[in-house]
C-alpha cells in the first residue's frame, strides 16, 4: 500500500495511481477467482493491500470491502487468517473473514446477458426471469468479486448497493472505457468485456439472493487484527483534528 493520505477510504480508494496499469491487465482480475485451485484463489484475493472486494450481504446488495491481507499462509504459520475492512468513511471496521467461504465457487445459471443488455432500468434487468435449476450452467463464480480498476471507481461513485442499478452503471463504465482507452486493441476491448459480463453475471445472482452473503468472524480481542486495522488507517486516512487537539 502507497502512503498517501485521504479523508475518506472512498477518496483514497478511486482512481489510484497504479489504476491505468492494472485497467490494461484486466484479464488478471477475471482469472483471479477462476483458478481451480482454492489456495491460489485465497492468496489472488488477499495479495495486494489496495484491493477492493465485492461481496453480496443478506438483503441481496451489494457491499464492499477493502485492505484484505492473510495474516497467515507463509512457511512458519501455514493456517490462512484473512482480514478485510468495511466502511468507506474516515472509520473503518476490520474482519476476519471466513477465506474458504468468500472464494468458494458456484454454478450459476443467469438469463442470456444479451437480454440483460437490452434492458434500460434495474426493474427491467430485474424483471427477467430466472432459469430453472435443470437449466445449463452458464458460468462459475466466487462470492466476492474482485473489480478491475475501472469497475471498481464505478461502483465505488455509484452511490447505490442495489446490484441490478450497479448493472447500468458498469455497461455505462465498460463503453465508455472501450471507447475512450481501447481505440483498436481488440485484445483489450474482449478482455473488458469479459471482465463486465462476470460481474453482470455475479450482480444479477447477488439480487435473486443466489451469491451466499461473506461470513464475518468475530474477534473483538484479536490483537492482529487490531494491528491490520491500525495499519490500514495509519496508511490511508488522513488525521483531521479540531483547534483543540481532538480528532474532528
Amino acid at each position: 500500500m502507497i502512503a498517501r493520505p485521504a479523508a475518506s477510504f472512498k477518496a483514497f480508494y478511486v482512481r489510484q495511481p497504479e489504476d491505468d496499469d492494472g485497467n490494461k491487465n484486466t484479464k488478471a482480475f477475471t482469472d483471479a477467482l477462476d483458478d481451480t485451485d482454492e489456495e491460489r484463489r485465497v492468496k489472488n484475493v488477499t495479495e495486494d493491500l489496495n484491493a477492493v472486494l465485492f461481496a453480496a450481504d443478506a438483503e441481496g446488495k451489494i457491499q464492499i470491502l477493502h485492505s484484505p491481507a492473510n495474516l497467515g499462509g507463509t512457511r512458519t504459520r501455514p493456517k490462512n487468517k484473512v482480514a478485510a475492512l468495511v466502511g468507506l468513511g474516515p472509520q473503518a471496521t476490520v474482519e476476519k473473514l471466513d477465506e474458504k467461504h468468500a472464494v468458494k465457487l458456484i454454478d450459476l445459471r443467469c438469463p442470456n446477458l444479451n437480454l440483460v443488455d437490452a434492458e434500460a432500468t434495474a426493474e427491467g434487468i430485474k424483471s427477467i426471469p430466472i432459469p430453472d435449476n435443470t437449466a445449463v450452467v452458464t458460468c462459475e463464480a466466487a462470492n466476492v468479486f474482485l473489480p478491475a480498476p475501472w469497475l471498481k471507481n464505478t461502483i465505488l461513485n455509484s452511490n447505490t448497493d442495489c446490484p441490478f442499478e450497479l448493472i447500468l452503471s458498469a455497461c455505462q463504465a465498460k463503453n465508455e472505457f472501450i471507447q475512450d482507452h481501447c481505440g483498436g486493441d481488440q485484445h483489450l476491448q474482449d478482455e473488458i468485456k469479459a471482465h463486465y459480463d462476470g460481474f453482470v453475471s455475479w450482480a444479477w445472482a447477488v439480487g435473486h439472493e443466489m451469491i451466499e452473503p461473506l461470513r464475518f468472524l468475530v474477534r473483538p480481542d484479536d490483537v492482529e487484527l487490531k494491528a491490520h486495522h491500525l495499519k490500514v488507517h495509519t496508511l490511508t486516512i488522513l488525521l483531521l483534528v479540531t483547534a483543540g487537539g481532538v480528532p474532528a
